[in-house]
């Protein structure tokens, strides 16, 4: 049996799994379902050293109701962060926002949110969505950053494209970004799609970023080869630590976590919450299935 078949068998009966029990398999990955467990979830990481940013779980938006709900929550975040004096910031899907079904709405609500967490001394990190939304995703950005200086992006290592973007980025001086693997399965013809290519890609970029002198960089990763190519290209490159930080999710890989935390680096936990936590997560493990491997690998570890 090819792993990737058993990857698949692993998630073709969650559908018909009652949600309480999908509940288990999740809960280690999502801090809960309102604001206030997000925010208990932080103040736990920020005492054990790491940062982090909390994402409202939604995507895909379809009426104005939906996105008006979303941004509530995020300013709700942003007000629990400052109130409880957390070091955290906030990531947003853009199709979470409108982006699917009216972009000027989605610019409007963003614009408003990004000047907020300003107002707040905080940061926004627009997350990367499907191939399909990357050009429209960049330039919602470019727009953002012309206004904003606290406002980052994405920047996916398995999208053919990436070299060229993260090249345009950084002549533009929108250099706030994070680089991370992609989860989306999407066609050869945009994007990698062997494991090896892909590392070799986010490698690349890594060095292309930090020699290219962007001001800040998030390595989000939790594979050990690119944590320690990472490690190996700081020291040579000598980077300031105000120019990067380690980012993972919630619940994952946190022996790598500890070590990277106990070394000195400056590490970010990404926070998922919220009421859509199970569409998410099935969405999630239909799109990619090997994230259900990883799930299985990790209940079973104790770190």
């Amino acid at each position: 049996m090819t792993v990737s078949l058993f990857h698949r068998l692993l998630v073709a009966p969650l559908p018909f799994v009652p949600k309480p029990i999908v509940w288990q398999l999740s809960r280690r990955y999502v801090a809960g379902t309102d604001v206030e467990s997000a925010l208990d979830v932080v103040s736990t990481l920020n005492e054990l050293g790491c940062k982090a940013t909390i994402d409202v779980l939604g995507e895909d938006s379809t009426t104005r109701a939906e996105v008006d709900e979303a941004a509530k929550l995020y300013r709700q975040t942003l007000t629990g962060i400052e109130g409880r004096k957390l070091d955290g910031n906030v990531s947003v899907k853009l199709s979470d926002m409108g982006l699917r079904f009216d972009q000027a709405l989605c610019y409007q609500v963003m614009d408003h949110l990004v000047a907020e967490a300003a107002e707040r001394d905080n940061f926004v990190r627009i997350d990367m969505e499907d191939s399909s939304v990357t050009s429209i995703t960049l330039d919602i950005y470019h727009r953002l950053r012309e206004r904003h200086d606290n406002v980052g992006t994405v920047i996916q290592a398995c999208l053919r494209r990436s070299s060229d973007d993260v090249a345009r980025l950084l002549d533009e001086g929108l250099a706030n970004l994070r680089i991370c693997k992609g989860i989306y399965v999407e066609p050869e013809k945009v994007a990698w799609t062997d494991a090896d290519d892909i590392r070799r890609s986010y490698q690349a970029l890594l060095e292309q970023l930090f020699e290219g002198g962007a001001t800040r960089v998030g390595i989000a990763t939790h594979d050990p080869v690119l944590v320690e190519h990472a490690e190996a290209l700081i020291e040579r490159l000598g980077i300031d630590r105000s120019r990067y930080e380690f980012q993972m999710l919630l619940g994952v890989a946190e022996a790598l976590r500890d070590r990277l935390v106990a070394s000195g680096h400056p590490l970010r936990v990404y926070v998922p919450f919220g009421e859509r936590w199970h569409p998410y997560s099935m969405r999630r493990l239909r799109e990619n299935p090997a994230i259900a491997g990883h799930i299985v690998r990790n209940l079973f570890s104790p770190n």
